[in-house]
């Protein structure tokens, strides 16, 4: 019984790490108590489908050691998992700066702070779609899956686990700039339009012109990018359980 609690407080405290890292739990305005609770609820349903951790044949400095583990990984893979919503927020600004919205920001409730509009839309959009098709089950399982990788106690530092890591990251900026690219596309052709009337009518004022028809083409174009944002979203979500399976078996090496 007392190595079922032990067992039960490592697995809440990766679990509560996991989920301090996604962006919903972990928004100013979402309640700690209730993902206090969630946490607690999940580490009570995994806890008896995996084997009992012993603690009490463990110095003290040993089991502080473990516990930094555990919130570790969950931090590792929490963050790996918010990686779509890094590249929807970074896709987001790439099209507010091209069209010139950076002034028009606006308040982010999950952060409380500045956001960009093309920014927000697609981070509201990523979370519909994640919510609605049920891609979060597929988050849950990659989690779950974790602990057969990574048993409780069994971390390790490997170069190939920062080399998955740095890959995650340059994901972000590839699939952002691919999102990105079609209203980069549009403010590129309208600036080049624009060079070629300057110099057929050098009294037109092409600077202020040219912002008015950037936007309303970019924004017209931005409503196409948005069903591009969403494969993205529902492509990723679909990989996750095995990027954050081959994740955890790099850490659970020895």
């Amino acid at each position: 019984m007392q190595a079922d609690l032990y067992t039960w407080m490592l697995v809440f405290l990766r679990v509560s790490a996991f989920l301090w890292m996604l962006p919903f739990f972990s928004a100013a305005n979402f309640p700690v108590t209730l993902r206090v609770a969630l946490a607690a609820v999940a580490a009570l349903l995994l806890t008896p489908v995996l084997p009992a951790f012993a603690v009490g044949g463990l110095p003290f400095f040993s089991v502080l050691g473990v516990m930094a583990q555990e919130i570790a990984i969950g931090l590792l893979l929490g963050f790996v998992a918010r990686m779509i919503f890094y590249t929807v927020d970074l896709a987001g600004s790439v099209i507010a700066s091209e069209l010139g919205l950076n002034m028009a920001s606006i308040l982010d409730p999950v952060s409380q702070g500045s956001s960009q509009i093309p920014g927000t839309v697609l981070f509201y959009l990523a979370t519909l779609v994640m919510l609605t098709l049920n891609l979060h089950h597929w988050l849950l399982v990659g989690f779950e899956r974790s602990y057969s990788a990574v048993p409780i106690g069994g971390a390790h530092l490997h170069g190939e686990m920062f080399d998955i890591v740095s890959g995650e990251i340059s994901r972000v900026f590839v699939v952002a700039v691919e999102v990105a690219a079609p209203v980069l596309a549009v403010s590129f052709v309208i600036s080049v339009v624009f060079g070629i009337l300057s110099r057929a009518v050098p009294q037109m004022n092409v600077f202020i012109l040219s912002f008015s028809f950037r936007i309303v083409g970019g924004l017209i174009v931005f409503g196409f990018v948005l069903q591009l944002a969403a494969q993205h979203v529902v492509n990723y979500f679909h990989r996750l359980p095995a990027d954050l399976l081959n994740l955890a078996q790099w850490t659970g090496l020895n």
